[in-house]
């Protein structure tokens, strides 16, 4: 199982291309955890219905809710406040049961490597999608400004995706 938090999910989404993400992992279970899906419902009953597309694919079983433990949720207190209720599932049940997160806050990511719990940012999994051929260079970086245009944001570093390591 490889858990993704609102911030991947809406990334991919916007730009209609989450089934990227399932392409990257085709033999992993992609799951959120309720908190995720809760801020999500919220968004497209707020108008987000670019969102729809990840509705559809947990109603067709793709995408799994993946629930929280007793202990799992005792166990959320123990980590930081300023985190929100998605971030905290994410990180719990990532932490508990060794599952990989995939996530684009940098708080986050940050927060999980210095804890031993493996987390993938966006560029990582841009990345990832010449690497394994699944999108060419040139396709991906027509993404990366798709991306940057809909989330109103500027993807850092951008041209470490793209370098050839040796």
């Amino acid at each position: 199982m490889i858990l993704l938090d609102n911030n991947i999910l809406s990334t991919f989404a916007r730009v209609a291309q989450l089934e990227l993400v399932f392409r990257l992992f085709p033999k992993d279970e992609l799951g959120i955890p309720p908190a995720v899906h809760d801020e999500m419902m919220k968004a497209i009953r707020l108008g987000c219905s670019f969102l729809e597309s990840a509705a559809a694919m947990i109603r067709a079983g793709r995408l799994q809710i993946v629930s929280l433990t007793s202990d799992e949720v005792a166990s959320k207190q123990s980590l930081p406040g300023s985190f929100g209720g998605g971030d905290l599932d994410c990180i719990i049940i990532c932490h508990t049961r060794g599952y990989p997160l995939l996530t684009n806050d940098r708080r986050v990511r940050n927060y999980c490597r210095s804890h031993g719990i493996s987390v993938f940012d966006l560029p990582q999994l841009l990345r990832a999608l010449w690497e394994n051929g699944i999108l060419a260079k040139r396709r991906v970086r027509r993404l990366v400004k798709e991306m940057e245009q809909a989330e109103n944001m500027v993807i850092k570093n951008k041209e470490a995706i793209f370098e050839i390591e040796e």
